[in-house]
């Protein structure tokens, strides 16, 4: 089949980013031809695959989302494909991979003069041109019952997929010595704990929660804490926020790497994964870390919370989001490490199906399309 694959922007480090390169990579080793349409291309290319960057003209994101969707159409009908898989709310689509929340559900929460902003009513829009005719592949039941409670999707529209983390992050059998090794490189000590915060898109991932709860350790816990964060983006803002006593206070404890490759052995390195996100769909981070035997400390507005306290793999800070219900979990959770949290979460990555979205990706586009 001839499957065009619509992103407005590819970057390495995001998690939808990933799972478009895990899908597409699946599709071409199936023998179908991709091409995948962008605004933006950052990275390496993924062999076989035709990547077409198009014209993006405006000020504003939502303008410049508007402009890519415009150029799509007309690149669609140029060259017509069998499929039109949309990563990104846009017209045309037949498939729908649903990595967002349900942005007119996020609108209802609004005020209502701001709902009539042009980039609300741009979003909106498109998404309601989605909601038409695209099937819809979701990646959890929160979000399916978010869409459904504002557009007319059957049941014959929508499947609910399972999650897609590559089997590289689980705990490896050389897990011990895998961390001594990272902790050495990372100068940690043994009395050292090591919080990492992983993600693209700090605001949203709740950097500014993960820097108030480490700045209200007590002294003698915060002097053994470390965190690391990981991502593609600036927390210089977060940072700069603060108050210049606490900013001078947690200064020697926080660390900004960037994007990093090697997710998976810092992972073994550290001791929580601490992720306040204020909303994600998903959140493959924290599948990821559970897997690793890595312990979480996250919010309940992330889709994948759920495997969380299912595999009893970390705590769950619940909503309405408390900062001092999170701070007070950091430091017991601090106190208590290892505790059972990471044996726990190793375990359920070995007896559970965690990794095979792209393979039930394919699968679907084959049944229902070909």
């Amino acid at each position: 089949m001839k499957l065009a694959f619509c992103l407005y922007r590819y970057f390495p480090y995001g998690g939808l980013q990933r799972d478009f390169w895990r899908i597409a990579r699946a599709s071409l080793a199936r023998g179908h031809q991709v091409t995948c349409y962008v605004a933006a291309w950052e990275g390496e290319a993924l062999p076989g695959l035709k990547v077409e960057q198009l014209p993006v003209q405006g000020s504003s994101n939502h303008g410049r989302m508007a402009s890519f969707a415009a150029a799509l159409g007309a690149a669609l009908a140029r060259q017509p494909a069998d499929i039109v898989l949309g990563f990104n709310r846009l017209p045309g689509l037949d498939v729908y991979f649903a990595s967002d929340s349900c942005f007119a559900a996020h609108l209802a929460e609004k005020p209502l003069l701001l709902r009539w902003l042009p980039r609300y009513r741009t979003y909106l829009r498109l998404e309601q041109q989605v909601a038409e005719h695209a099937y819809f592949l979701f990646l959890n039941e929160h979000q399916q019952h978010q869409y459904q409670q504002h557009y007319a999707l059957s049941a014959k529209r929508f499947t609910v997929l399972p999650p897609g983390i590559e089997p590289v992050h689980r705990q490896p059998d050389n897990a011990h010595q895998l961390r001594a090794t990272m902790r050495n490189t990372l100068s940690l000590s043994d009395g050292d704990k090591l919080l990492l915060f992983v993600g693209s898109g700090f605001r949203v991932k709740g950097l500014d929660r993960a820097l108030d709860a480490l700045a209200s350790l007590p002294d003698q816990q915060l002097a053994r804490t470390r965190l690391m964060i990981v991502g593609n983006d600036d927390p210089k803002p977060f940072l700069a926020s603060l108050s210049p006593a606490v900013r001078q206070r947690i200064a020697a404890h926080v660390r900004s790497v960037g994007p990093r490759d090697d997710v998976p052995a810092l992972m073994q390195a550290a001791d929580l994964l601490l992720h306040p996100a204020y909303r994600e769909s998903a959140g493959m981070v924290l599948l990821e870390a559970t897997v690793a035997g890595l312990p979480v400390l996250t919010t309940d507005t992330c889709g994948y919370a759920r495997y969380v306290l299912e595999a009893q793999s970390g705590e769950v800070i619940r909503s309405p989001f408390s900062q001092e219900v999170l701070n007070v979990t950091l430091a017991k959770m601090l106190d208590s490490l290892p505790g059972p949290w990471g044996e726990a979460g190793a375990r359920y990555g070995r007896e559970h199906d965690l990794y095979s979205l792209p393979e039930r990706v394919v699968d679907l586009l084959e049944a229902r399309f070909s």
